[in-house]
């Protein structure tokens, strides 16, 4: 199952990272961009049976760096920087 998923997401990725290079809208750019760190999300967590901490988090950094332009009432930034400042648990 989780490799019909990755062939998806990697099918999605291709595609969602061509948009953004090709697009000038700096709006539709930053949307494409969490779309494509999401994407990356996906595809740490299903590409191995344990996934990695450090790279979950990575990933979970930008898409909340990325989505603070979305999200009015939250500070992600702060979020995101709370995030890499805990230690992993793995």
């Amino acid at each position: 199952m989780h490799d019909s998923i990755l062939n998806l997401v990697k099918e999605a990725h291709a595609l969602t990272e061509s948009l953004a290079v090709e697009t000038a809208d700096i709006q539709q750019r930053k949307q494409l961009i969490l779309a494509d760190l999401s994407l990356h999300l996906v595809q740490a967590a299903l590409r191995s049976p344990q996934p990695d901490a450090a790279e979950l988090k990575r990933y979970l950094f930008g898409i909340l760096t990325v989505s603070n332009g979305f999200v009015d009432d939250l500070d992600l930034k702060a979020m995101a920087a709370h995030l890499m400042a805990a230690p992993s648990t793995t």
